[in-house]
């Protein structure tokens, strides 16, 4: 490793005729990075999702001391948020007055599950 001042163009010449190894930066223009680059349209929605998780479901005011606690928090309200979504899509047989009943019963089932998972203490919903 050599100092910049000896990595001139006749200073590596000289030393490459004399077959000695010179370890500096090389010459020229840097090559350039390639960065994958995503466009904003392609962040929107899931900007818009943080910022419905943010305002609807409280992800800003997540005030656990433990890192463990806020990371349940965290997973609870995307999990939510993703029940969310599922509900709004459900195939129509589930919109029927009959088993709606059903539906929802298996939809505050399975948030009980989540939660007594996530936390030590069961949450009973009714």
């Amino acid at each position: 490793m050599a100092d910049q001042i000896y990595g001139t163009r006749a200073n590596r010449e000289l030393l490459k005729s004399l077959q000695i190894k010179l370890h500096t930066k090389p010459l020229g223009r840097p090559p350039a990075v390639k960065q994958e680059h995503i466009r904003a349209g392609e962040r929107n929605p899931i900007e818009g999702k943080f910022g419905q998780a943010k305002i609807k479901y409280g992800l800003n005011r997540i005030r656990a001391r433990l890192k463990e606690t806020s990371q349940s928090w965290i997973a609870s309200i995307f999990l939510v948020l993703n029940l969310v979504n599922l509900a709004g899509v459900t195939p129509l047989w589930l919109n029927l007055k009959k088993s709606r009943y059903w539906f929802n019963l298996l939809y505050c089932n399975l948030v009980n599950l989540w939660l007594r998972c996530v936390s030590e203490r069961p949450l009973l919903l009714q």
